[in-house]
């Protein structure tokens, strides 16, 4: 009789462990916000250009406007593959995302180091500075989904 009492016990707190198991993984499982997504998560994919400024040195910024055929695309996967198409050049390259949300670009043998300064679900927009230029070189790309 011991036994089958013990059993008894043991089986009906079973749904009840159960369940509180269940719901300490599903409090656990929030959504995450845009402030708390990855970087990576969120720039993943083809953005159109709107314009580019690029600065050289001291001089004011040039302007090139996007068309409808240029992009800038990072792709998803493990090989952070990036390709950039601005007035009619296409360049392939790799990035790297860093834990402070900064991110590197190397394309056409140059290194980049970019900062974000917006990005949401329909805009991009970052600041690439040429490693080692002189004069410095710095682009601020304005993307678009």
């Amino acid at each position: 009789m011991n036994l089958s009492l013990t059993k008894t016990f043991i089986s009906g707190k079973k749904p009840a462990i159960l369940l509180t198991a269940f719901l300490l993984i599903l409090s656990s499982c929030k959504k995450q916000d845009d402030e708390t997504k990855p970087l990576k998560t969120k720039i993943v994919g083809k953005w159109e250009v709107s314009k580019v400024e690029t600065s050289i040195g001291s001089s004011a910024p040039t302007t090139v406007a996007g068309s409808a055929n240029d992009y800038v695309d990072f792709k998803g996967g493990d090989d952070d593959i990036v390709e950039i198409s601005v007035s009619s050049s296409l360049q392939s390259g790799t990035y790297s995302i860093l834990v402070s949300n900064e991110f590197y670009i190397t394309i056409g043998g140059k290194l980049y180091q970019c900062s974000p300064t917006l990005v949401d679900d329909n805009s991009f927009e970052f600041t690439a500075t040429e490693e080692g230029s002189n004069p410095l070189i710095i682009k601020k790309y304005f993307l678009e989904r």
